[in-house]
């Protein structure tokens, strides 16, 4: 196995872990791939099989966003509650990710959604038991959209590594 490999291998690993500390992963993996790719002159991936992996990379990233959406608005969010849902979920995991880069972002992201969607929702003139009720909707919204992100990783992962080495 040479020191490219490795290297890629490495990378691959870190754009799986990646996903739960609320940085772009799929992506992560994606251009990895590409630079393994122009590494070793397109042997092992074709132009069609990057356009493949790059669209099911930005699938997955705003299928996420998708679902947190879904379950804060089936929950009763409104417009804006969504907003602070999904922004407060990103701000939460950066800033969580200064603590401590893996627990940190995990429950930054998570505490982010809570307080994105619960000071939007107060704000708007929710009473506290429909503010809360929202709030369980985006934090279902947010669980689902990792485990949805966390599979399409997995995936790329697999897709990439099998047309490598097998």
């Amino acid at each position: 196995m040479s020191i490219v490999e490795i290297f890629f291998l490495a990378i691959l690993g870190f754009g799986l872990i990646s996903n739960f500390l609320s940085i772009p992963g799929n992506f992560i993996i994606f251009l990895n791939t590409v630079w393994y790719g122009i590494a070793t002159d397109f042997h092992e991936f074709s132009f069609s099989f990057l356009i493949t992996l790059f669209i099911v990379a930005v699938s997955v990233e705003l299928l996420e966003y998708v679902i947190i959406a879904f379950g804060a608005r089936k929950y009763g969010a409104s417009r804006w509650g969504v907003v602070g849902a999904i922004v407060g979920g990103i701000g939460g995991g950066i800033s969580g990710f200064f603590f401590s880069p893996v627990f940190g972002a995990l429950v930054g992201g998570f505490l982010g959604v809570i307080a994105g969607t619960l000071s939007i929702e107060l704000f708007k003139g929710k009473h506290i038991k429909e503010a809360l009720h929202a709030t369980f909707g985006a934090i279902l919204g947010r669980v689902g959209g990792l485990t949805i992100k966390a599979i399409g990783s997995v995936t790329m992962v697999f897709i990439v590594t099998n047309k490598l080495f097998f």
